[in-house]
């Protein structure tokens, strides 16, 4: 029987003559420097997006162009991996936003077009389904995810608490289908993901003042730190709380840092970004592994980055964002 090792060495091959056109930090500066949109966009054209023929290309959006590319990636993983799950794994953060989409457009009577990602593996059709109550029209982890986020919001009723509850569902679901795939690397990104996500809720939790029934609602389980913890922590209310149950864990520089801009009174983007570099430098580790799931592992994270990074600068810039604020936002690149 093939070991990881052998199964995989296919994927390596594919991953090592791809990866090499990631956007780099000079192709994203082009892209922020760029004068609009489309200017921006064209440098991402350059960079091989957007593969079809022109007059094809004039009735795409922006937005479907970018799906266009993520759905290369899916294609990709499917080619590639042994595993198909891997590809299960990409769509199921788009499988829980449209749930999230759905959720607050039935409850506050709004149509989700336009809201909709096509990039999931859900029938809209059974998650209306779902809706009405029908348990039988999605798998159960989707059916409980609904049920749990209607539960929450009649007794908090407010749009927040379905992304909170629904977000909470996805990442504890993500993390599910990591350790069945079984790859120790992926697993390991999960977890670093959601002791991110929870020392997030707790920094903004903090700043905003909110109470500590919603926070505990908001905190994930399954990172490297117990979510208990955090709550302990939070109800303490001291600086050191914090710092001392994530001592010995890596982050305790982190949270140092967000209690200082906490007390500073400034934006916490500057932990998202050192959180983020610090995670692209982990999924860089993965190049270099020369045999195994890691480089394949890694370079579908580090393209998933580059999507939203290629949507953060595009949004920004129909939005009319500064350059120097959108360099705020942004984290490394893999490349």
């Amino acid at each position: 029987m093939l070991g990881l090792e052998e199964k995989y060495a296919y994927a390596v091959g594919r991953v090592r003559a791809v990866e090499a056109r990631l956007l780099d930090r000079a192709t994203i500066e082009r892209m922020i420097d760029a004068p609009d949109v489309h200017s921006a966009f064209k440098v991402l054209e350059e960079a091989g997006y957007a593969h079809v023929e022109s007059p094809a290309k004039e009735r795409l959006s922006i937005d479907e162009i970018l799906d266009e590319e993520e759905l290369k990636l899916l294609r990709f993983i499917k080619e590639t991996s042994p595993d198909e799950r891997l590809a299960e794994f990409i769509t199921l953060r788009h499988d829980y936003h449209n749930l999230k989409v759905m959720i607050k457009a039935e409850i506050y009577n709004v149509s989700p077009k336009g809201a909709i990602s096509r990039l999931g593996s859900l029938d809209t059709e059974a998650v209306s389904k779902a809706l009405d109550g029908d348990a039988l029209a999605l798998p159960r982890e989707f059916t409980l995810a609904i049920e749990n986020a209607k539960a929450v919001h009649s007794l908090r009723p407010s749009p927040e608490v379905i992304d909170i509850m629904i977000d909470k569902e996805m990442h504890e679901a993500l993390l599910k289908r990591a350790q069945a795939i079984g790859i120790p690397f992926l697993t390991e990104q999960v977890r670093r993901e959601i002791d991110f996500l929870n020392l997030s809720i707790f920094l903004r939790a903090r700043k905003m003042k909110r109470d500590k029934w919603l926070v505990d609602h908001a905190f994930v389980s399954g990172g490297n730190v117990d979510p208990g913890k955090f709550s302990q922590a939070y109800e303490d209310e001291s600086p050191e709380s914090l710092t001392d149950i994530l001592s010995g864990t890596g982050y305790e520089f982190i949270a140092r840092r967000g209690l200082k801009l906490l007390e500073e009174g400034k934006s916490l983007s500057e932990i998202e970004r050192f959180f983020e570099g610090a995670q692209t430098g982990s999924i860089r580790q993965a190049r270099y592994v020369p045999l195994g799931p890691e480089p394949l592992i890694g370079y579908i994270l580090a393209k998933q980055q580059e999507l939203q990074i290629a949507r953060l600068v595009i949004a920004g810039k129909a939005a009319g964002v500064s350059r120097d604020s959108m360099r705020e936002r942004l984290r490394d690149t893999y490349v």
